[in-house]
């Protein structure tokens, strides 16, 4: 039926299409797609304009800037010029936002970076909308794990929380970008030198912007963390079937967690008890660094091709330590006394005029009403911003029924398990496994599966 349609009709469906819609779309329909091709330049500048809020030009534009410095980076340029565009990418952020940019435009040679761009953004806020709604819906119980998949239903926005959403998606990724080559700093007065200008790019945000910032990156941490474990998962699966088979694991006598008989692992490491104790923060926080596509990139991999990813990865992030300004450890059970463990902490019932991009919204104004345990970018301010509480209008908080009562904060076995920080953090494979004894020889074969 479509086949029948005109080119001016054609043109017009795909106009009122996002930027993702039309990736979808023009892969399913060869008409559309032949359609889009015809008019390319023209849809990409018109969606661009009508996807992007036109508060968050400034940051749009910097993001597509900061694009620029993974490729500099693999040219293999000197840090010094990957650092002098870093500094001069900041300067110029700071003179739009001066500025106050309030109308959207892209130059030709760059449409095409940034229409891929902010489709990796819509499908990011996608999966965080569908995950965190869920969680403020169920709030009085446990958050859900978060599980990486390819296709999340569209959630309807209004305005104002669709500026809230772009802007800390299209802040953090910058944020990324200067990470990554703060990481590639070996030089300490260097890497101390270069981390002004990421404490900077921070500074200019007001706390309930950086409350936004850190609650995409926490989503973003546990993103990460769904990907690793699905390279876990299949690993024990694998396991698991070749005991039943009786082959290449063998059973101890004792039931005590056991360890590999080979400790020279290299990657193959990430699967052992010692590597979920010492390194796999810092391997999340280095997955984090690479930036939002990278990150989108791996969850659309084949279990083989994520599964090199991940152990390459790995080696990788022991090379250099990551400084992640926005890293959020969690509590530590081990450290909570009895009085910690179930707190009920009541906040104020408190109003605001109406919801604005430019102002905080309802869910920031309760949530920094609490007592002084709880206090804006805090590890117990995890629950809130797996709820996205920074990002919703007050409709929508209200119908939750979020705002209208007492927040409990527990910080019992529940949410963060014995010996471990951060909430989901489970146990490694090695751990398990329990009694079956995995050989070195067995973890290589998964590796070459």
């Amino acid at each position: 039926m479509i086949d029948s349609l005109s080119t001016e009709i054609l043109l017009t469906i795909l106009e009122c299409l996002s930027p993702l819609d039309i990736f979808s779309a023009t892969r399913a329909s060869p008409i559309l797609y032949r359609t889009f091709i015809a008019y390319k330049q023209h849809l990409l500048g018109h969606t661009l304009r009508q996807a992007i809020h036109p508060a968050c030009g400034a940051d749009v534009y910097t993001a597509l800037d900061a694009q620029n410095i993974p490729k500099l980076i693999k040219s293999g340029e000197s840090i010094a010029k990957v650092k002098a565009e870093c500094f001069s990418l900041f300067a110029t952020d700071r003179t739009r936002r001066r500025r106050n940019i309030d109308q959207f435009s892209v130059d030709n040679a760059n449409l095409d970076t940034l229409f891929y761009l902010h489709i990796n953004i819509e499908r990011l806020i996608d999966s965080y909308c569908h995950w965190s709604l869920g969680n403020l819906t169920s709030h009085h119980e446990k958050p859900t794990q978060f599980q990486t998949t390819i296709v999340h239903p569209r959630a309807t926005l209004s305005s104002t929380e669709q500026a809230r959403l772009q802007r800390a998606f299209y802040r953090y990724e910058i944020y990324a970008r200067f990470q990554r080559v703060l990481h590639l700093l070996t030089d300490k007065s260097a890497a101390l030198n270069f981390s002004q200008i990421v404490l900077s790019f921070i500074s200019q945000f007001t706390l309930y912007e950086f409350e936004e910032i850190i609650s995409v990156r926490q989503f973003f941490a546990q993103f990460i963390r769904s990907l690793c474990e699905r390279v876990e998962d299949d690993f024990v699966a694998s396991r698991s079937l070749t005991d039943s088979v009786g082959a290449g694991v063998e059973k101890e006598a004792s039931g005590n967690a056991v360890s590999t008989k080979d400790q020279d692992l290299d990657d193959l490491s990430f699967f052992t008890k010692s590597y979920r104790d010492t390194h796999h923060l810092d391997h999340v926080k280095f997955l984090v660094s690479c930036g939002l596509p990278y990150a989108l990139r791996l969850s659309l991999m084949e279990p083989q091709a994520l599964k090199n990813a991940i152990l390459n990865s790995y080696i990788e992030s022991r090379k250099n330590t990551v400084i992640d300004f926005f890293f959020q450890g969690g509590l530590d059970i081990e450290s909570c006394d009895e009085k910690q463990k179930d707190i009920v902490l009541r906040g104020k019932l408190v109003s605001i005029p109406r919801d604005e991009v430019g102002s905080f919204n309802l869910g920031w104004k309760w949530g920094t009403s609490f007592p002084e345990f709880v206090k804006p970018d805090t590890p117990a301010m995890f629950n809130l911003r797996n709820q996205g509480y920074v990002f919703w209008d007050r409709e929508r908080l209200q119908e939750s029924g979020l705002v209208n009562e007492p927040y409990v904060v527990h910080v019992g076995t529940n949410y963060f398990p014995p010996g471990h920080r951060g909430p989901f953090l489970r146990p490694s494979v090695e751990e398990r496994l329990g009694s079956l004894w995995v050989d070195s020889e067995a973890l290589r074969e998964f590796k070459d599966e």
